[in-house]
């Protein structure tokens, strides 16, 4: 199989890695859905603490992101999939040893740590490899692998669960988790031989401290938009069934997250290059007004029509979200800092998520999820401000990207 950087997004290399991705966050929309319904149902516990449990698996993603990023800039990202990826499958397994908080609350952070720094080393690969000139188009394509396991991925928790019960959603977690493993060590990493080159020229660029003014604004408002993301992922199902719509079904709750997902699909594949027309800037600007209408919409919907469309619009927000941030992370940094970028970038929105759970829960126990929603919605309005124009890694149409030396 030649490398991502021999072959483009057209090649193997550059589908198998989107693959590998989808595993991964097959593994995320399937066990993280379930964590609410095992914690109220079997442990008796409240959403307070169900939200808090979902988010630790967050809050170590914060740590192991940018880990994750600064290994593979060294060691490059074969290595840090292959340990990460089997440490991620063995917190999965914590839960089928024992069904408790804390066996609950090891597994998310042993799992959160290693299912980062698989999905940031497999991110920094993309970003190193593919041409620059079609980078935003690029990483259109392999965000896809996020959507469709968030649309396929709570419909199998959700069947599972109901069918075979909670056992039965980990050990395909498990099977899912060595699957992408296994879908990684497939495809070859054509920067192979250049990782001691890249580790000095990153030294001389600085420390990832180096790396913050690039990620900050950008870093920002990914926190705002993954906190709607975290909180979806946990509470859309139970906001939906409590105001009348049926969990299981054609027209079930679990399925608003696949027409959310195939909004994204869709998205993706009529607006792939957005980024790379429009610039990075003004699509992020255009993905957050998306979102915060979908967000209103979702808070006020009682039927599965109207939670369709408010999921369609999500989708079409955050279809060109991640491609335009992480662009916007990454254009300006040095070749040698890039993995350390998107590990860092990654760490704001694994905070955004916690947060979007953690203080979500609070939220729902408090004000009802119709309101939490809204509260989100606001959110997403007020960190447009934080995109500014005028960013040289602002990418588009007049607009001309860093000449780089061959990869291979």
């Amino acid at each position: 199989m030649r490398p991502l950087a021999q072959s483009g997004t057209r090649g193997l290399a550059f589908w198998t890695l989107v693959l590998a991705s989808t595993a991964g966050h097959l593994v995320n929309g399937a066990t993280t859905p379930v964590i609410p319904r095992v914690v109220q149902g079997e442990l008796g516990a409240d959403p307070s603490l169900a939200g808090l449990l979902v988010s630790l698996a967050a809050f170590a993603s914060i740590v192991a992101m940018p880990v994750g990023g600064m290994l593979t800039d060294r060691f490059g990202p074969r290595r840090v999939i292959l340990v990460a990826a089997c440490l991620a499958a063995v917190g999965l397994a914590l839960v089928l040893m024992m069904l408790s908080v804390p066996s609950l609350a090891a597994s998310r952070l042993v799992y959160g740590a290693g299912n980062a720094a698989v999905a940031t080393a497999l991110t920094a690969w993309v970003v190193a490899e593919a041409p620059p000139e079609q980078r935003g188009r690029a990483l259109s394509f392999f965000g896809l692998s996020v959507w469709v396991g968030l649309a396929l991925g709570p419909v199998l928790g959700e069947n599972l669960f109901q069918s075979f019960g909670h056992r039965s959603v980990w050990m395909a977690a498990v099977v899912l988790q060595l699957l992408g493993l296994l879908l990684a060590m497939l495809a070859r990493d054509g920067r192979a031989p250049r990782w001691a080159a890249v580790e000095r020229r990153a030294r001389s660029t600085g420390r990832a401290g180096s790396v913050l003014p690039a990620v900050a604004l950008p870093g920002a408002v990914g926190l705002v938009a993954w906190a709607a993301e975290g909180f979806l992922i946990a509470f859309l199902i139970p906001h939906l069934v409590g105001r009348g719509v049926d969990a299981e079904g054609l027209l079930g709750a679990a399925n608003v997250f696949t027409v959310f997902a195939a909004s994204v699909i869709a998205a993706r594949l009529l607006l792939g290059g957005l980024p790379d027309r429009l610039g990075a800037t003004t699509t992020a600007r255009i993905s957050m007004v998306l979102l915060a209408v979908g967000l209103g919409v979702l808070s006020l919907s009682g039927s599965f029509p109207v939670a369709a469309l408010g999921a369609m619009l999500v989708g079409f927000g955050f279809s060109p979200l991640f491609p335009a941030l992480t662009l916007l992370t990454t254009q300006n940094l040095d070749p040698g800092r890039r993995a350390t970028g998107v590990g860092t970038f990654s760490a704001f929105t694994s905070a955004g998520y916690a947060a979007g759970s953690l203080v979500g829960g609070l939220l729902v126990t408090h004000l009802g999820s119709g309101q939490a929603l809204g509260i989100l919605a606001v959110l997403q309005l007020a960190a447009i401000p934080l995109l500014r124009g005028g960013n040289r890694g602002d990418t588009g149409r007049g607009r001309s990207y860093r000449v780089e030396p061959p990869l291979v």
